[in-house]
């Protein structure tokens, strides 16, 4: 009878998995019956066999990525290893790179070789882009390669990379090749360059970034025509970007325009970002009257305008504290207040001046009662502005906060603790931590370890008591890795430890193993690392138990080597090559570090 190999490794995963949840592999062996010594065995089988091969080489995994199928996952693969290989292995990685049949991906290995090529490779690699099919293969290909390239082979690279940017015709391409040529260039060539560039516009976008990306290769008596062009793009936010990129640049006697153009937008509130963001460049005398302004154009626009935002953030570390504060009150009384400028304002306005705009805000609420009444944008970054009041309103804000629970759900709300947390009392902490039994278990986890940084040992102790009550294993996992830094007694730290070893996932039991670690004691270190590898050894799917074993062998040193043997193992069964290529990514730092003792 024919024996299905696969299907019986699979099932034997399927009972060390099922063993583990029993708890069979981590019980002592002399309590153990022959049928739970028998799944021991068969664990140590599947260990073994994973592990046959030994700690993957780098020759073992160029090997591997010099067969993966597809050119762009083989080719992150091969620029991956570049920094570990040595001259032999280089050879090979390149001889790799140059079968790749995409001109762009293997260009991709030709960058990240090149700064550690041999001359003769480097003269390989620049014969094979001077004979590239497409241009945008070659300007790419040119321009990595010009750091490389000295004597009469520089000038050659470069006159062929501007030959391709006129020849290319795509402002994409053809733009960013100038834009790394251009301090390689001679004015001749810059010309060139940019003649051919200006042709390959298509778009308003285009124009903005010809106008702005090159404008320092531009003489002096190009600016005028700049502004004028600037100015006279029709989508008017794209044509605030414009002018701000202008402005950075400008001469001192083209700001005049630059702010009139600014001034022209027709749209207020792109106005205001306009003028908010061409008022840092002006001269001295023009700051304020364009302060002014565009205070004028926030004081009359919606307050729940995103310009408006943007222009207010760009505003706000230019203004004084009068008129952050006259900005504030108005947005805080007005009837479409979002919250969103006190968020904004909140590090660059005085304490007093927040908190006055806050209690307009949240009116008829007060500061320190449950809150009822507060805009949806304040509703998540309420913590935010806890820093930023008068030292004597941060409790009372802390706990208006926590009463925002029903309004932002229970999962947002745990999310949220770890701000409010600082600005509580010990006894408003024991009220807090008597509250969790209502959470959903799915918050519940990120609650806990959200408060556990500001908990008294007693509290601790409580936090303990109520996670193995969490009824969802990933949670729970969040719940123990939160809580476990902030444990030093030995008696929390045993209990810490049994609930981590409950848990029956084998994906949630080795991130949570992989946070507590460092946490525990040397004993307890080799218990949880030991149950952590089987359970991971047990995970059918190839991807899931490469993942797994490379958390662990991240986390712990002394059992790194056989975690990369077994995870080397699920990556060569793997059958998607992006899976293949991120676990390759995680394997070759951790293959490549010095030996560890076992």
């Amino acid at each position: 009878m024919e024996v299905d190999v696969v299907r019986v490794v699979a099932l034997a995963r399927a009972v060390c998995a099922a063993a583990h949840v029993e708890g069979w592999l981590t019980s002592p062996v002399a309590a153990s019956s022959a049928l739970q010594r028998a799944v021991r065995q068969l664990a140590d089988v599947l260990n073994t066999s994973d592990g046959q091969h030994g700690v993957p080489t780098i020759d073992d995994l160029l090997s591997f990525a010099s067969t993966i199928d597809d050119d762009g996952y083989r080719a992150s693969a091969l620029a991956d290893l570049v920094p570990y290989v040595d001259e032999a292995q280089r050879s090979r990685l390149l001889a790799a790179g140059h079968a790749i049949h995409d001109e762009y991906q293997r260009c991709r290995v030709f960058a990240a070789v090149a700064l550690r090529a041999s001359a003769p490779q480097l003269a390989d690699i620049l014969a094979a882009v001077h004979g590239f099919e497409f241009s945008r293969n070659r300007m790419f290909g040119l321009r990595v390669l010009l750091p490389y390239v000295a004597g009469a082979d520089r000038n050659v690279v470069i006159n062929a990379a501007v030959d391709a940017i006129e020849e290319n015709g795509e402002f994409y391409f053809a733009s960013a090749t100038l834009e790394q040529l251009a301090p390689h260039l001679t004015p001749a060539q810059i010309d060139r360059a940019l003649a051919a560039v200006g042709r390959s516009v298509t778009s308003e976008t285009d124009q903005s970034n010809l106008l702005t990306g090159f404008a320092s290769l531009r003489p002096h008596a190009w600016w005028g025509e700049a502004v004028a062009a600037a100015a006279a793009i029709e989508q008017q936010n794209l044509r605030a970007v414009t002018l701000i990129g202008l402005a950075q640049q400008a001469p001192a006697e083209h700001l005049d325009a630059v702010l009139a153009a600014a001034h022209a937008i027709g749209d207020a509130s792109t106005r205001a970002r306009a003028l908010a963001g061409v008022i840092p460049h002006l001269h001295e005398h023009q700051r304020a009257a364009a302060i002014d302004a565009a205070i004028d154009i926030l004081l009359t626009a919606p307050v729940d305008d995103s310009l408006r935002g943007i222009a207010l953030s760009m505003l706000l570390p230019l203004l004084d504290q009068d008129q952050i504060a006259a900005i504030l009150d108005h947005d805080a009384r007005g009837p479409r207040s979002t919250g969103w400028s006190l968020v904004l304002a909140a590090p660059y306005a005085g304490p007093q001046h927040l908190a006055t705009a806050l209690a307009a805000t949240i009116a008829p609420d007060r500061l320190g009662d449950p809150l009822t009444n507060v805009p949806m944008t304040l509703r998540y970054e309420f913590g935010k502005l806890l820093e930023h009041l008068p030292v004597d309103q941060q409790n009372a804000g802390a706990v208006s906060a926590i009463s925002l629970r029903g309004q932002l759900g229970d999962f947002a709300w745990s999310d949220r603790l770890r701000g409010l947390a600082a600005y509580l009392t010990p006894p408003q902490l024991d009220q807090l931590l008597t509250s969790m039994d209502a959470l959903e278990a799915s918050a519940a986890g990120t609650a806990i370890a959200n408060l556990a940084a500001h908990l008294t040992p007693g509290q601790l102790d409580t936090a303990l008591t109520m996670i193995p009550a969490i009824d969802i294993e990933y949670s729970r996992g969040i719940a123990l890795a939160g809580i476990a830094p902030f444990l030093t007694d030995d008696a929390h730290l045993e209990r810490l430890v049994a609930a981590v070893l409950d848990l029956h996932d084998p994906e949630t039991l080795v991130d949570t193993v992989t946070a507590v670690l460092p946490h525990t004691s040397a004993a307890q270190q080799a218990l949880l690392a030991q149950t952590a590898l089987h359970a991971a050894t047990a995970i059918d799917d190839p991807d899931s138990r490469a993942g797994a074993l490379l958390t662990l062998a991240a986390a712990d040193p002394s059992r790194r080597d056989a975690a990369l043997a077994r995870a080397f193992a699920a990556m060569t069964t793997m059958t998607d090559a992006n899976a293949q290529v991120r676990m390759l990514n995680r394997i070759v730092p951790l293959a490549t570090a010095a030996p560890q003792p076992h």
